[in-house]
């Protein structure tokens, strides 16, 4: 089954129900809308990530050379602090 096909399903269950939790709910729909037909995951990324903010860092647009990465970033927790606190170094050592 497809995420988005998953999403819909989600969407029928809770429709017209006034009492849902919505902080996570909201977060998992969103994250299940971010989704796409290819994605690469958090060991894919691991791996990539010093290029990914090297080329930040240097003014490239890491996320057009990347855009897989930059996806995973967006829908990931994770991912997304390691690439702040590796940011957050990188920029610490041009100071």
């Amino acid at each position: 089954m497809r995420v988005r096909d998953i999403l819909s399903r989600v969407r029928e269950v809770f429709r017209g129900q006034p009492d849902l939790p919505r902080g996570p709910l909201q977060w998992l729909i969103g994250a299940l809308e971010r989704t796409a037909d290819e994605e690469i995951s958090c060991d894919d990324v691991f791996r990539l990530l010093d290029e990914y903010a090297e080329l930040h860092m240097r003014g490239g647009d890491a996320a057009e050379v990347m855009p897989l990465l930059k996806q995973h970033l967006d829908i990931c927790g994770e991912c997304c602090e390691e690439y702040e606190a590796l940011v957050d170094v990188l920029r610490e050592d041009q100071t």
